[in-house]
C-alpha cells in the first residue's frame, strides 16, 4: 500500500498562512492506524509542505501523479475545498488506479461534496476509527465503501499525539497544533464543532506536557491549543502551574478562551505558562443577536478578564462577527464602541458570518432572511437586519475607528523562486510568458508579472497565456504590475488584462469582498509601477483602479514631505539605496511596512 495525505493551505499572496497549515488530521490518522497495526511507516507520506504550501495547481498534481500513490487522502477545509477538488478532478484521470478519499468539516451530510464528487469514498466526522476500517478495507481487497464514519467516539486515552508519535515532528518554522481535548460545552448556533462533538474528552494530561515540553525544546516558533475554550474543566490554575513547568524556553503560545473566567491568579499563571495571545469571541454586545446563537456574555466580567490580561501584557485578540440575527448596522457599531472603550479594538478580528454546514444558522437561514455565497467560505451577505452596503459600510467604520487594515492588500514579490518554484516573471521579455504558459507545474500558487504596458504584442500575450493558465492553474493568485514613464495605463487596459486573469469564485477573493478598498479585486491585484514621479502622483488621484507605485534609484532623490503626504506604493533597493534615505524612507513607512517592495535596482 502507498497513501499519501494531502491538505492545502489558505492561500496568501506572500504565503504569510504557509506555517499554519499543519496536517495535523494526517498525523492522527496515521499514527493511530499505526498503533492499530493497519499500517507501516514506509507505507505512508504527508505531501511536502514545501509543494502543498507553495506550489501551483499543476506542480501539486504533477507532484502526486509522479509518485503513483494507491490512495490520496485529501483534508477539507472551506478554505482548500474548491482547490481540493479542482485537484482530485485531474488526479482522477491521470491515476484511474488510485483511490481518493477525503475528510474533515466540509465532509457533512447533503453538501455538494456529498453528492457530485472526485472521491471514491467520504469519511464523515471524527476520523481515527472510520479511516482505520477504510484502510482495513483496502488491505483485504474489499471495494471501498462510498462513506465511512465512527459507531462511537474514540477512546482518547488510546489516540496517540502524532508528534510523540513522530508521525508529526517539531519544525523551527512552523507552528505546533495541540489538542488537549475534543468536544464543547457551548453550543454556538455558528458552530458545527460542539454539535458534531457533543461530549467532553481529554487527552492525557501527561502527553499534552510532553508535547509542550519538546516542542519548547525544539524552538518552534508558537504553539496554538486548539481547544475551543482552554478553561473548561477542573483545576485549570493546575494545568497552567504543569505547563509553565514544561515550557523551558518560555515559547508563545495561542489559544481561545472566556473572559469572563479570568481571575488575577489565573492571569498570573497564563503569563507564567507562555501565553502570549488569546482569542476572546464576544461576537456582539447585542443580547438579542446572543441569544439566537446561543452565546452568553457578562459584560462587567469581560472587561474585568481584558484588564487582567493586558496588565500581564498577554494579547486579547476579540473575535466579533458581522451578519448575525437581530444585528443591524447600529447594534455593529454599539459592539465596536464597546470595544474602543476597552483599548481592544486594534486587535479585534471581524468576521463576517459563515453559514458553516452542518449548523443550526445554516438550517434557519430563511427565517433570518440571509442571503449568501453557495460556495466557500459562505459568508452571509444580507440578513432582516443588515444589507450588503450597510456590510460594507461597518467594515469601513470598523477600519476608521480602530485605524487597521480589514483585509491587507496584497504587494507583488519580485523574488525570482519560492522554495523552488518560479515566483516572478518579467513578461517585457516576449520568451518568459512562453515558458510560464508551457510549464505551470514550475510556477508558484502567488505570481508577481511584469509587464509593459506601452507594448501592445506583450498585452496580446499576455492575455492569451492568461487564458492556459486558468486551465492549468486557476487557483493561483496574481499581482500584475504595469510598466510605463510617460502615461498612465487606462481603464479599458486594466480591466481587460485583470479579467483575463480573475478567478471571481476563488476563496481569497470571496473572503474580501466586504472590503471597502477601492480596488475591489484581490485574486487579480492591479499595480502600476513608474520612476516618474509627477505621473505616479497624478495616478494616485485619477487610477483607483489600480494601486501605484512610485519606484526610487540610488542615485535619484524625492520629495520626502510629498512622499509622506500621498504614500505610494515604493519599489526600492535595499542594498544600493543610500542609508540615509533608506533610514528616512522606513521613518516615513513605520506604520506601513507592507507598502516597502524590494527588488533589485536594475530591475526597473
Amino acid at each position: 500500500m502507498k497513501l499519501l495525505f494531502v491538505q492545502l493551505p489558505s492561500q496568501m499572496p506572500d504565503w504569510s498562512s504557509a506555517p499554519a497549515n499543519v496536517p495535523l488530521a494526517a498525523g492522527y490518522l496515521a499514527a493511530y492506524a499505526e498503533s492499530k497495526g493497519i499500517l507501516a511507516r514506509r507505507e505512508w507520506s504527508i505531501l511536502e509542505p514545501e509543494i502543498a504550501n507553495y506550489g501551483s495547481d499543476s506542480s501539486i498534481v504533477a507532484s502526486i501523479a509522479a509518485r503513483e500513490p494507491d490512495i490520496v487522502s485529501f483534508t477539507l477545509y472551506s478554505w482548500n475545498l474548491e482547490r481540493s477538488l479542482f485537484i482530485a478532478e485531474r488526479l482522477a484521470s491521470l491515476l484511474p488506479h488510485a483511490r481518493l478519499v477525503a475528510g474533515g468539516p466540509e465532509v457533512v451530510e447533503h453538501m455538494p461534496v456529498t453528492v457530485r464528487t472526485p472521491f471514491h469514498s467520504l469519511v464523515f466526522g471524527e476520523g481515527e476509527e472510520a479511516f482505520v476500517d477504510l484502510l482495513r478495507d483496502v488491505q483485504q481487497h474489499r471495494p471501498l465503501a462510498p462513506s465511512y464514519s465512527a459507531n462511537a467516539l474514540a477512546d482518547l486515552e488510546k489516540v496517540p499525539n502524532p508528534y510523540l508519535a513522530g508521525t508529526l515532528r517539531f519544525d523551527p518554522s512552523t507552528q505546533v497544533h495541540l489538542e488537549t481535548m475534543r468536544g464543547c460545552s457551548a453550543k454556538c448556533a455558528y458552530c458545527y464543532y460542539g454539535k458534531n462533538y457533543n461530549t467532553l474528552r481529554r487527552f492525557p494530561h501527561k502527553h499534552v506536557l510532553d508535547v509542550i515540553r519538546a516542542a519548547s525544546e525544539a524552538g518552534v516558533p508558537e504553539i496554538y491549543i486548539m481547544d475551543p475554550n482552554f478553561q473548561t474543566g477542573p483545576d485549570f490554575a493546575g494545568r497552567l502551574r504543569d505547563i509553565a513547568y514544561a515550557n523551558h524556553a518560555r515559547t508563545a503560545i495561542h489559544t481561545e478562551l472566556r473572559l469572563e473566567g479570568i481571575t488575577e491568579e489565573i492571569a498570573g499563571l497564563l503569563k507564567e505558562a507562555g501565553i502570549a495571545s488569546v482569542e476572546a469571541g464576544l461576537q456582539s454586545t447585542n443580547p438579542k443577536a446572543l441569544e439566537a446563537v446561543h452565546r452568553t456574555f457578562d459584560r462587567k466580567a469581560f472587561e474585568r478578564g481584558a484588564e487582567l490580561l493586558q496588565k500581564q501584557k498577554i494579547l486579547v485578540k476579540t473575535g466579533l462577527i458581522l451578519g448575525l440575527p437581530f444585528d443591524g448596522y447600529e447594534q455593529v457599531i454599539e459592539t465596536f464602541d464597546f470595544l474602543g472603550m476597552q483599548g481592544l479594538g486594534q486587535e479585534a478580528e471581524l468576521y463576517p458570518l459563515s453559514l458553516l454546514p452542518g449548523t443550526e444558522i445554516r438550517e434557519r437561514a430563511d427565517e433570518y432572511g440571509m442571503s449568501a455565497m453557495e460556495i466557500p467560505p459562505y459568508l452571509v451577505t444580507s440578513t432582516h437586519w443588515i444589507s450588503y452596503d450597510d456590510m460594507v459600510d461597518a467594515i469601513a467604520a470598523f477600519e476608521e475607528s480602530f485605524d487597521v487594515e480589514w483585509a491587507m492588500p496584497p504587494a507583488p514579490h519580485f523574488q525570482l523562486f519560492k522554495e523552488g518554484f518560479v515566483s516572478f516573471i518579467d513578461t517585457r521579455r516576449p520568451e518568459n510568458i512562453d515558458w510560464m504558459r508551457l510549464n505551470p507545474e514550475k510556477l508558484s500558487n502567488s505570481m508577481t508579472l511584469l509587464v509593459d504596458s506601452d507594448d501592445p504584442e506583450i498585452l496580446v500575450r499576455i492575455v492569451r497565456a492568461a487564458r492556459d493558465l486558468r486551465k492549468d492553474n486557476p487557483f493561483t493568485l496574481y499581482q500584475v504590475v504595469l510598466t510605463s514613464e510617460t502615461r498612465i495605463p487606462s481603464e479599458k487596459l486594466v480591466e481587460r488584462v485583470r479579467e483575463a486573469f480573475l478567478h471571481p469564485e476563488h476563496y481569497y477573493e470571496l473572503a474580501n469582498s466586504f472590503s471597502p478598498d477601492p480596488q475591489t479585486s484581490y485574486q487579480t491585484r492591479m499595480f502600476f509601477a513608474t520612476k516618474n514621479f509627477a505621473l505616479a502622483y497624478r495616478a494616485l488621484e485619477e487610477a483607483q483602479d489600480m494601486e501605484t507605485m512610485v519606484v526610487l534609484n540610488a542615485k535619484g532623490g524625492y520629495n520626502a514631505e510629498r512622499l509622506a503626504e500621498l504614500l505610494p506604493y515604493v519599489v526600492f533597493d535595499k542594498q544600493t539605496l543610500p542609508f540615509d534615505r533608506l533610514y528616512e524612507l522606513i521613518s516615513i513607512y513605520a506604520d506601513f511596512p507592507h507598502m516597502l517592495i524590494e527588488a533589485p535596482e536594475g530591475l526597473f
